[in-house]
């Protein structure tokens, strides 16, 4: 894990950074998070701001790092954030 990186509250995954969100696509269905954290789509973990924890799809962004995330419909409401808030989010991968 990388200096600094927080814990891992539900289990191994390797941490991928830490990323500001919004919505994505609202009709694109399903739990995932585009970022420009990952390379190749896979299985990871999203931790919201107050520590809840969901496990999504993480999908290449292909933007540059730092450049943000969006996060889908059905991942923001399971998360518990509101549609129109920025949170920073702390992505991890369990590919």
């Amino acid at each position: 894990m990388a200096a600094g990186a927080p814990s891992n509250p539900a289990g191994d995954g390797q941490f991928r950074g830490l990323t500001v969100a919004s919505l994505g696509d609202a009709t694109r269905p399903g739990l995932w998070i585009e970022t420009p954290l990952v390379t190749e789509e896979g299985p990871g973990r999203v931790i919201a701001p107050d520590g809840t924890v969901v496990a999504m799809t993480l999908i290449p962004s292909g933007g540059e790092r730092g450049s943000g995330s969006r996060l889908s419909l059905q991942a923001m409401q399971a998360l518990g954030i509101a549609l129109t808030d920025l949170p920073t989010v702390t992505v991890l991968s369990d590919g």
